[in-house]
This record gives structure tokens, sequence and C-alpha cells, in this order.
């Protein structure tokens, strides 16, 4: 082997500076790429983690396009390496399915918007304020500041209630009292100033009362109030200590089956 064979041709170095070049320049335009993606994305409105995820995949596909490129340059045949990875990427498609089906839940989450940051919903059997919404879990914190961690393949793979979409929830306390038709007037008034009166009950739609139900010497009376959906369990018992000292005051006598109850809530387009 002699001296000549041993030295690199300056094609072969000319190919290497060139992928080199390459490389850097593919470095430097995959962050470019990142900022671009970042700032077109936000002019759509998408969510955040929605938009920075999607401009990291721009990223990544510049970098991967660029070394590539650079390989080819030095004479380095990719196809090989290309069918390589993608055995390597199938196999470990079907390893992490679960996350993956998790992964593509959360950019499903993020991209639909059936819930923001600090909304109340109920997600199959649990119930909280959205904390956090990643890409592979929901977290929710309960009333009793519990935290909740849902994959978020469950979450798109059920209902979804959203108790905060539409700003109010109309709840409802169901009173017996005892008397005739004549003795409805009193009791209507008292219900009405309790839910004017108790802490948290919006005003607008107003508190309303709805005969309910009669039999032989008692009246079901029915208050329903709108509140918002993270005051949920004060406001109702602000709602119901009203109606207790509102009847008390007016001289209504509640008989023995009165039940003050919260009926099922129902969204202000119902």
């Amino acid at each position: 082997m002699n001296l000549q064979e041993l030295v690199p041709s300056f094609a072969t170095l000319r190919a290497i500076a060139t992928g080199i070049v390459i490389l850097v320049a593919g470095w430097f335009g995959s962050r470019w790429a990142y900022r671009i993606g970042v700032k077109t994305l936000a002019r759509t409105h998408l969510d955040q983690a929605l938009v920075r995820f999607l401009a990291s995949m721009l990223r990544y596909l510049v970098l991967a396009a660029t070394l590539i490129a650079s390989m080819e340059t030095v004479g380095i045949h990719t196809t090989s390496l290309v069918a390589v990875i993608a055995s390597a990427g199938l196999a470990v498609g079907l390893a992490l399915q679960g996350s993956l089906s998790n992964f593509a839940s959360g950019v499903l989450i993020l991209f639909f918007k059936h819930f923001e940051l600090g909304d109340k919903v109920a997600i199959g059997d649990h119930k909280g304020i959205v904390e956090d919404i990643g890409l592979f879990t929901t977290t929710l914190v309960s009333t009793d500041n519990e935290k909740i961690v849902i994959p978020n393949a469950s979450v798109t793979n059920g209902p979804i209630v959203n108790y905060s979409d539409r700003g109010l929830l109309r709840g409802a306390v169901t009173i017996t009292v005892e008397g005739r038709l004549r003795d409805l007037g009193p009791a209507m008034e008292a219900l009405v100033r309790a839910g004017k009166r108790a802490g948290g009950v919006a005003q607008e739609p107003t508190p309303t009362v709805f005969l309910t139900d009669m039999e032989d010497g008692s009246l079901d009376l029915t208050l329903t109030a709108w509140y918002s959906a993270v005051e949920e369990d004060g406001t109702m018992h602000n709602l119901r200590v009203a109606v207790l000292e509102e009847l008390d005051a007016a001289g209504v006598k509640l008989t023995n089956r009165t039940q003050l109850i919260l009926h099922q809530r129902s969204k202000m387009s119902s």
C-alpha cells in the first residue's frame, strides 16, 4: 500500500467538508424552522402545548432530512439505514402501542379543546378541576384535593362532561311545606328571597320556584338557581341555609318528609 492510497483524494475531502457544512446548516435551519413554526401556529389559536409539539416535529424532520443529505454527500448509501430505522421504529411502536395511543389522544384533546385548564369536568367515574393537559395524561384535582391522573386514551374513549363550558350550572332545592294552595304565595316568595340573597347564586337568570307536586295537606316546591361550576358545593350550602332561614322568618312550616336535595343539574342550553 503506497502513500497515495493512504491520503484521501481531494474529492473525498471536499465531500466530507460539504457534508459537515450541510449538517451545520441543517442544525441552524432546524432551530429556525422551530421558531417559524411556533410563530405561525400561534396565530391559529391552538393550545401552546400542541403548538410546541408540532413545531418540534418540524424541527426533527429538518434534522432527519439534513442527516440523510449529509450522508449521501459523503457517499454513504442510506437506503439500508432507513430500512433498519423503519424496522426498529415498527418494533418500538408495537411495544409502546399503549403509550402511542395516549399520545395520539393527547394531540386530539389539545386540538379539539373539549375542556381547558381550570374547567370542572367529569371523565368516566372521575370528577374534578383540570390541572394539566399533557400529551400522555390529563390531571384532575378533586374537591377533596386528590390528584387524579387519567391516561388520555381513557379520556377520548368515553363521555366527557364539561360543567364549566356553558358558564353556569342549574341546581335545584326541593322542599315540602304544610298547607294548601292558599298558602302557596308566602312559601314561594320566601324561596325567591332565599335564592336572590344566597351567596354564589347568579342573579341572571333569576332564581325560579315551581310547584312540582302536591298531596293532601302538603305542597312540593322546587327552587332552581344558577351558579358557577367551581363554586357548586359552597353555593348549594348557602342556598339551603337561606331557604331554611327565609321559610322560618315567613312562618312557613316544613313537613316531616321534606328533603333539601340537589337535583340533577342541567346546562343553560337545556
